[in-house]
Order: structure tokens, then sequence, then C-alpha cells
């Protein structure tokens, strides 16, 4: 994986590696975000300062380094609205797994579908993946429905996939091979599918 990754979203977005100069302005963007996030993601309480944002881009850096990650900024004019990425990668058994969240300014604009399937993409074709796996709180009826537009399949559920704050959530599995995404022609830019 270069160092230099940047993948165009649209015309518009643009997915690019984040540095330990974006934490002032990520985390800037988690802060003003706080409790939109705070929804479904259970990390929140742990991100209470720009020191904090720093050691997530550090530990995404390193996981990227060993070829065990890819965290992107998801950028509109150079300016953050979201992060996604592989959070983790099974080199293995070549399997990705994406996360994914976005500013609530930005979101219903189809930002995410997109970011994730130009991640995707660059997942099968660079990356050479076989699989690629999105898990969703079961209750996240907006980021369940970015797999499903995307032509994954749903594997199944998990109880208690995940503390969020007062109670255990469970987690939706979708998963994508890369036969299917042949099949689907999730590859072609949003605007020809």
């Amino acid at each position: 994986m270069s160092s230099d990754f940047l993948l165009p979203v649209g015309d518009r977005y643009q997915l690019r590696l984040l540095q330990l100069n974006d934490a002032p302005e990520l985390f800037a963007l988690t802060d003003a975000n706080r409790s939109y996030l705070r929804q479904w993601l259970p990390w929140l309480d742990v991100v209470t300062r720009v020191e904090d944002t720093q050691d997530f881009v550090t530990k995404t850096l390193v996981q990227f380094a060993e070829h065990e990650g890819l965290v992107a900024a998801i950028c509109e004019s150079g300016k953050i609205v979201g992060t996604v990425g592989f959070n983790r990668i099974e080199q293995l058994n070549r399997i990705g797994y994406i996360g994914y969240w976005l500013a609530e300014s930005a979101r219903g604009k189809g930002i995410m579908t997109d970011s994730c399937r130009s991640l995707i993409n660059y997942g099968f074709t660079t990356l050479k993946l076989d699989r690629v796996v999105i898990a969703c709180a079961t209750g996240n009826h907006r980021s369940r429905a970015i797999p499903l537009r995307l032509g994954f399949t749903h594997q199944g559920v998990v109880r208690d996939a995940e503390w969020l704050y007062k109670e255990f959530v469970a987690h939706d599995i979708y998963a994508l091979n890369v036969e299917d995404w042949k099949k689907a022609a999730i590859y072609l830019p949003s605007n020809q599918s």
C-alpha cells in the first residue's frame, strides 16, 4: 500500500490517508458531532482531547504500514467530513472489515455509500481482498442500508456484539466476496451504476 493513498469519490469528494496533522480538525469534527455520533459509536467517551485523536491516528498509521488496516478521511474541498476504512485487514484470509462515520451535516447525500464503493473497489483491485465485511448495529437503519445498496449479503446477527454505553447491541453482519462484486458491477462510479 502506498503512503500517498488517495481515492476519488465521485466529482466532489476524496478519500485520503489520515495524517497526524489531521488530529485537530478530526477531533473538532468529532466533538461537534459528539451527541449525534454517540447514538451508535461506543468510543466517544475515550476521545475527549486532541491527544486522544492523535493516538488514534498514530495507531491507524501503524496499521497501514503493517498492511493490517487503512483508515481514510472523507474530504470535501480538503475539509474532513468523516472517516471510512478497513479498520482491520486479515492478510492470511484476505478479508477487510469496513467501519465508517460521517458528520451529521453531511448525511443524506450518498457520500458514505460512494465512499464505501470506492474503498471496496480499492480493496478488491489493489489489496486483492477476497471478502469485505461490514457490521452494523441492528437498530442503525441508515448504516445497514449502505451494504445493502452495495450488493452485500446479510450473513446473520451477532447478539451482544458491542457495549454501547449502557447496554449491549446486536450487529447485523454483511459480506461481499470478489465474485459477487464483479457480478454486482458496484465497481462502476456512482453516476454510471
